[in-house]
């Protein structure tokens, strides 16, 4: 087995393995989940301890009730046979485990290699978050996740944000928000959370901020990453999330209010980054600067979609 080089906390979790541990190690930098293969099997090992819960305004209840919701989640998938991590009930017979205040998850493994930023892998992508919502929307119904941020409570305090949401609620209007289809989104379907198998299938991981939301949100969030410029960029490429988009509705079908739509959930994601980095009062003016790019670049960025999905100008 690998030398353990973790936090006492982990060394216990995997004495709730059911087989002798073979390999772990982290799946990234500080605070990502770690990689864990025992016996026959490979699974993901994530933590969640209770100072990220206090920052987020999360009690211990609050925050296993969320866990909880998003394991029941990733269970429907994967009963509807979409590929995605699924929980895994052998952390003493649960797929969920509570020690010294953490809490920890286990999940099975996805195999594969890190999107890039090509223009396909960009399209394939778009097209990867439409299946997903397909099967979403085909999960029985649930109630909003505990502990979720959905776009109406999005009220970050910093003057250029909150100025900035007081203009939104009559574009939420004009795109008809209340009325949009609504079910289980991936919150953060960026180049980031996608893996591509050695069949050349495209995987969401990763399902951390997944809730209830309108599902064009999720495209939108997407976007706040895959339209940018470059991965490290704060003003977004028209091209690029004309191409995601592009994708999107090659399986699932948009109409041309679609197009500022999506706009407007780019913004939207940008609101909900600014408030929880203020719940955990954080620092990070990148995300005010792309907030005000996308909203200098709206007009731009909307006529690209539609002339690229409906020639409209």
């Amino acid at each position: 087995m690998a030398m353990l080089s973790g936090p006492d906390a982990l060394t216990s979790v995997i004495g709730l393995l059911p087989e002798a541990v073979r390999e772990v190690h982290r799946l990234g930098g500080p605070g990502r989940p770690w990689f864990v293969r025992y016996g026959s099997r490979e699974g993901v090992l994530r933590c969640s301890d209770p100072s990220r819960f206090r920052a987020l305004q999360f009690t211990p209840e609050l925050a296993l009730a969320s866990i909880r919701w998003l394991h029941g989640f990733l269970r429907d998938l994967a009963i509807g046979g979409f590929s995605a991590p699924e929980p895994i009930a052998d952390l003493h017979g649960q797929s969920i485990a509570t020690v010294d205040g953490s809490i920890w998850e286990l999940v099975s493994f996805l195999p594969g290699l890190p999107m890039h930023w090509s223009e396909d892998e960009i399209e394939q992508a778009g097209r990867l978050l439409a299946r997903f919502h397909e099967s979403s929307l085909a999960a029985p119904a649930r109630a909003q996740r505990p502990g979720s941020l959905p776009v109406e409570l999005c009220r970050p305090v910093q003057q250029e944000a909150r100025q900035l949401r007081s203009r939104l609620e009559n574009e939420l209007a004009d795109i008809e928000h209340e009325s949009a289809t609504r079910g289980v989104v991936h919150g953060d379907a960026t180049q980031s959370n996608v893996v591509i198998a050695a069949d050349r299938t495209y995987r969401l991981v990763d399902y951390a901020l997944a809730y209830h939301e309108v599902l064009l949100f999720d495209v939108g969030s997407a976007l706040w990453r895959n339209g940018r410029s470059s991965p490290d960029a704060v003003t977004y490429d028209p091209r690029r999330v004309a191409i995601f988009v592009r994708g999107y509705a090659a399986v699932r079908s948009l109409a041309p209010i679609d197009a500022r739509a999506i706009v407007v959930y780019m913004k939207c994601r940008g609101l909900q980054l600014q408030h929880r980095l203020e719940l955990r009062q954080g620092r990070d003016s990148t995300i005010i600067q792309r907030l005000l790019s996308i909203d200098a670049q709206q007009s731009e960025l909307e006529r690209a979609i539609a002339e690229d999905l409906f020639g409209r100008r």
